[in-house]
């Protein structure tokens, strides 16, 4: 094997490196973090968090007053701690723990290449991690993935600082971090490290060590640790929590994994999620597994190592019922060690074609993202033509900025790193790339993303309603038929907002004469109890705004909310004639 010289000096001389991607990771994670209104789950963390403050509960998460512990407690914990320090509960807070685990999962990610294969092999995968969307992605998003990779990632670091010394401290800490993890997002914190360590220790004929006492006792400190929440919340259930904590954890974990309820996506979903997940590297990443896995013999035991552990944790995710695209995050960290050994060392005469030609194709690839960045405008423009949109100006711009600053990024970065004589050609050939990635994540991610994000119509739907509902009692608006945890966290209101599930609930909700403000989405209008039909029959007072380029289904996602003045009874109200009914408007 070919290998880079001994480099315990370099580590030294080149803090200046490390120094730079950790500003580059900062601000790439961190900037405009709270510029964009919550999407998708991302409501969930926050109506919870909220409500945690609301009740001093903080054992019983709630969206709403119904209970909500499809995720263990620990994530809200990040989120409300931030909160109480900052005296603020808004999407910045509520992202920030993603962007903190996952500086922590890139510099662990570093930490284990320079452990186990070299300095320069540590670096590099450092930032082809940092580039890496999946992982961009979920660091700027409100969720408990990047706590569970930064868990993973550092379970794995440990066991291979400590892997000649394994003993009770080594196994306890090992899996105090897993149980940890597992506290953020699920079980497969836990899982996957051990796969990760069971596989050097098999494949080193060492596994009996995981028999002895050592490793059962730290192994049993580490569940019953996990454990004390969820037994707390048990014994200290409110009358109202009909929730338990550890039957979620068994039907989340376990059950979803052999009999799901939903997220059957088919079994070879992960085949292309990895390398979406990897983007932009797919090309070289594929490369690499084409170029190592013949050269098996001449790759060395901890490479083989790390080709095992990402084929059986693709088999491990694979077999489950359950799959969703993001679930497989955990491998990424492994991928792009993987792409940096192979760009890195000469293993075998085998290897260096495929890795000539992925690079080539990377090469490609990333000035394919440039050009794509140019074509924006034109594209928009070709859009407006057809569909009669208003054109994105700012949009537009911005992808014919990002494209020429990731241009002559890409070209600069070039010229520099073939200065860079202690570095491999390839790894030299990839810098390149790597500098124009930095570009239009960045830009995508702190620029183009809000840019977006102002179009979006249902945070203008939330503020006229926030604005008209400033002056209303929580008993006053009513949402059919169920909660949403974003609306519940926008409109912020300190008692708990009513919801018509049944048509009981519209009657009691109706009572009375104080106006009322009714809430749904278009999809649910057909679903309205039919003594209630009259509502749909008056225009909605609040509705969110239809553009032109939404689709059906999104139309149907839109919001409306009626102001309904009140009688003495709805009963009254339903049973009145037609003209009581129009004077009521």
């Amino acid at each position: 094997m070919v290998m880079f010289r001994d480099e315990s000096v370099l580590i030294e001389r080149n803090w200046r490196a490390d120094l730079l991607l950790l500003l580059i990771t900062s601000f790439l994670l961190f900037w405009a973090l709270g510029s964009r209104g919550l999407w998708g789950s991302e409501g969930r963390w926050a109506e919870v968090s909220r409500q945690m403050f609301l009740t001093g509960d903080f054992f019983h998460p709630r969206i709403g007053d119904e209970p909500y512990f499809d995720k263990p407690l620990l994530t809200y914990w990040f989120i409300t701690g931030i909160s109480a320090i900052t005296g603020v509960l808004n999407e910045w807070v509520i992202r920030l723990p993603s962007a903190i685990f996952g500086l922590i999962s890139i510099y662990a990610t570093v930490l284990l290449g320079r452990r186990v294969w070299s300095a320069k092999v540590g670096l590099l995968a450092g930032w082809l991690m940092l580039t890496s969307y999946g992982v961009v992605f979920w660091s700027r998003a409100a969720a408990a993935d990047t706590e569970n990779l930064a868990a993973v990632t550092l379970c794995i670091l440990w066991y291979w600082v400590r892997r000649d010394k394994l003993n009770f401290t080594t196994f306890l800490i090992f899996y105090l971090i897993a149980f940890l993890g597992a506290l953020t997002k699920g079980l497969t914190a836990v899982v996957v490290p051990i796969i990760a360590i069971g596989a050097d220790l098999v494949m080193e004929k060492r596994w009996k060590v995981l028999f002895g006492p050592s490793h059962v006792l730290a192994f049993g400190v580490s569940l019953v640790v996990y454990l004390c929440p969820f037994l707390y919340a048990t014994m200290t259930t409110p009358g109202d929590y009909q929730s338990s904590g550890l039957a979620l954890v068994f039907q989340e974990n376990i059950q979803r994994y052999f009999h799901p309820i939903d997220h059957k996506n088919p079994f070879y979903i992960y085949f292309y999620a990895v390398p979406m997940l990897v983007l932009p590297w797919a090309p070289i990443f594929v490369a690499g597994l084409i170029g190592l896995l013949p050269a098996w013999k001449n790759i060395g035991k901890k490479t083989q190592w790390l080709l095992v552990t990402i084929g059986l944790i693709f088999l491990f995710f694979t077999l489950s019922g359950s799959r969703r695209e993001y679930y497989i995050l955990p491998i990424v960290p492994l991928c792009v060690l993987l792409i940096a050994i192979f760009l890195s060392y000469t293993v075998h005469e085998s290897v260096v074609s495929p890795r000539n030609w992925g690079i080539k194709i990377q090469s490609a690839f990333c000035i394919g993202l440039i050009i794509a960045e140019a074509a924006i405008p034109f594209i928009l423009l070709y859009i407006k033509m057809k569909t009669h949109f208003d054109f994105f100006t700012k949009l537009g711009l911005s992808g014919i900025v990002i494209a020429v600053a990731a241009f002559f990024g890409h070209k600069i970065t070039e010229r520099i790193m073939k200065k860079k004589v202690d570095f491999p050609k390839d790894v030299q050939l990839l810098a390149g790339p790597i500098a124009a990635a930095v570009v239009i994540f960045g830009g995508f991610f702190l620029w183009q993303l809000p840019i977006i994000d102002t179009f979006r119509t249902e945070r203008l739907f939330i503020a006229e309603l926030k604005a008209q509902a400033n002056d209303l009692p929580a008993s006053s608006i009513g949402i059919f038929p169920k909660n949403n945890a974003a609306l519940l966290f926008y409109l912020d209101k300190k008692e708990q907002i009513p919801i018509l599930k049944t048509a009981s609930d519209w009657d009691s909700f109706l009572s009375g004469k104080t106006p009322k403000l009714v809430i749904m989405q278009n999809r649910d209008k057909e679903k309205v109890p039919l003594d209630y039909g009259w509502i749909l029959q008056k225009q909605p007072d609040i509705a969110e705004s239809t553009q032109s380029w939404d689709s059906a289904s999104s139309r149907r996602e839109k919001w409306q909310a009626w102001i309904i003045l009140g009688k003495e009874t709805a009963i009254d109200y339903v049973s009145g004639s037609e003209e009581d009914k129009t004077s009521a408007y």
